[in-house]
C-alpha cells in the first residue's frame, strides 16, 4: 500500500491566494498525493485537521506575516512524516537558522528555496544537518525527498511514551514510533556520579563552541548515561541503566536529572514521571553488548580520528547498534571486551563509551561541518 501524501503551497491570505508553479511542478512527481495550491487563508485549519489521514504532510503554505501562521502538523499527527519548506530568496537566513526552524516544527525533511539569476534552487535537508539534495531540477529532489521518508520510515524504533499519556502534543520528531516503551512502578535510588556530571556539564559548553562558535546552543550534547557496578545496594546487580532526561540543559544537569531504564524481555521500561532521552533504547543494548562499559556520552558532534559508521540514522534508530557492531568487527578487532570505544556516528555525531569516567576527559572533539552534503557521498557509491 503507497503512502498517503498531503501537500499544502501556495499563498493563502484572505483575497483567495495564489498557485505556486513550483508546487505544481513538484506535486507532478509525487504519487497518491492531495494537492491544495493557493487559497483562502480561512480554509487552512480545516486542510490541517486531515493531516490524520495522511502518512506524509509536505506544508509549504505561505502565508502574509500579518496572519498567524498555521502549520502545527505534529501537534495533529505526531505519527506524520513532515516537510517542511523556508523561502531564502535573499540569504537572509544562516543554515543553522534553518536547522533551529526545523526543529521547532518537528520536521523530518526541509526545502530550502533559493534564487540566482531568476532560476530556483532547493536544498532538502534533514533536522541533523544532512542536505540529500541540492540544485534546480525539482523531479530529482522530488525523488529524493521520497526516498529519505522511504528510508526513515522503515527505521526501528522503541518509543518513550508511557501507554496512559498524551502521545500527540509531545512526541518528538524522530519518533514514528513501532514499539512502546513501558512506564515502570519500581522504587529506585540515583547514584551520586560527581565526577561524570562535571565531565558531561564541560562537555555541553565545548560541543556547542566548536558546532556553532557559542556555548548558548544546547542540543548538541545528545544525552549522557551511566550503570553501577554489581553489588550496590540500591541495585539488583546493575540492572538499572541512568539516562539523562529529555530536553534537559546539560551545562546545569544534575544528578536527579537521570532516569532509571531498563530492559526485560527485550522490552524498555523506565521509572519515575520524567521521560529518557530519545536514544535510551540504544544505549540500553549497548550497555547489554559491552559487559565492561559503564559511562556513555553522546553528542551531535564527531571526535577526532575516530572510526565512522556508514549509514546515517536520525536519533533513536535500533539499527545504530548494528552500525556500531560493524565498527567494532572491522576497527576494534571484534573486541566487545574493551573497556573504551570512540565511535562517530555518520550525518549524526559520536559516542563515548567507557568503564571510568577519567577515560572521557580531554576527547579531541570536531564539530561538524554544516551542511554535510550525503548526496554527494551516494553518488561516489554509485
Amino acid at each position: 500500500m503507497k503512502d498517503k501524501i498531503l501537500f499544502v503551497g501556495g499563498n493563502w491570505d484572505l483575497n483567495g491566494g495564489k498557485k505556486s508553479k513550483i508546487v505544481d511542478e513538484f506535486s507532478k512527481h509525487l504519487p497518491n498525493t492531495t494537492v491544495y495550491n493557493g487559497g483562502n487563508y480561512n480554509d487552512l485549519n480545516k486542510i490541517l485537521d486531515s493531516c490524520t489521514e495522511y502518512d506524509i504532510v509536505i506544508w509549504w503554505a505561505n502565508v502574509p506575516n500579518e496572519l498567524p501562521k498555521i502549520r502545527n502538523v505534529k501537534d495533529i499527527n505526531y505519527k506524520t512524516m513532515l516537510v517542511s519548506s523556508k523561502r531564502n530568496i535573499d540569504n537572509k537566513y544562516s543554515f543553522q537558522d534553518l536547522l533551529q526552524r526545523a526543529l521547532s516544527l518537528k520536521s523530518n525533511l526541509t526545502v530550502e528555496f533559493s534564487k540566482n539569476n531568476n532560476i530556483y534552487g532547493m536544498k532538502l535537508f534533514d533536522p541533523l544537518g544532512n542536505v540529500w539534495y541540492e540544485g534546480t531540477n525539482i523531479e530529482d529532489c522530488a525523488y529524493e525527498l521520497l526516498d529519505r521518508l522511504n528510508f526513515i520510515k522503515e527505521i526501528t524504533r522503541d518509543s518513550t511514551i508511557s501507554s496512559d499519556e498524551d502521545i500527540g502534543a509531545l512526541a518528538w520528531f524522530f519518533n514514528m514510533f513501532k514499539e512502546e516503551m513501558y512506564k515502570s512502578d519500581n522504587s529506585y535510588t540515583i547514584p551520586v556520579k560527581k565526577e561524570f556530571l562535571k565531565i558531561v556539564r564541560e562537555y555541553a559548553i565545548k560541543f556547542a563552541e566548536v558546532t556553532f562558535q557559542t556555548k548558548d546552543v544546547k542540543r548538541f550534547l545528545g544525552n549522557a548515561s551511566f550503570r553501577c557496578p554489581k553489588g550496590f545496594p540500591s541495585f539488583r546487580d546493575g540492572k538499572y541503566i541512568f539516562v539523562s532526561k529529555r530536553n534537559v540543559n546539560k551545562e546545569f544537569i544534575d544528578i536527579d536529572e537521570f532516569v532509571p531504564v531498563y530492559l526485560e524481555n527485550d522490552k524498555i521500561y523506565y521509572c519515575g514521571e520524567n521521560k529518557p532521552s530519545v536514544d535510551t533504547p540504544i544505549q540500553v543494548r549497548l550497555y547489554k553488548m559491552f559487559s565492561k562499559i559503564n559511562y556513555m556520552i553522546h553528542s551531535h558532534c564527531y571526535i577526532n580520528e575516530a572510526p565512522y559508521t556508514e549509514m546515517v540514522l536520525p536519533c533513536g534508530a535500533i539499527e545504530e547498534t548494528d552500525e556500531i557492531k560493524k565498527i567494532i568487527y572491522e576497527y576494534y578487532n571484534n573486541d566487545f571486551n574493551k573497556d573504551f570505544y570512540l565511535i562517530n556516528l555518520i550525518g549524526h555525531g559520536s559516542i563515548m563509551m567507557s568503564n571510568n569516567p577519567d577515560k572521557l576527559k580531554n576527547i579531541d572533539i570536531i564539530g561538524r561541518k554544516l551542511p554535510e552534503y550525503m548526496y554527494q557521498k551516494k553518488l561516489i557509491k554509485k
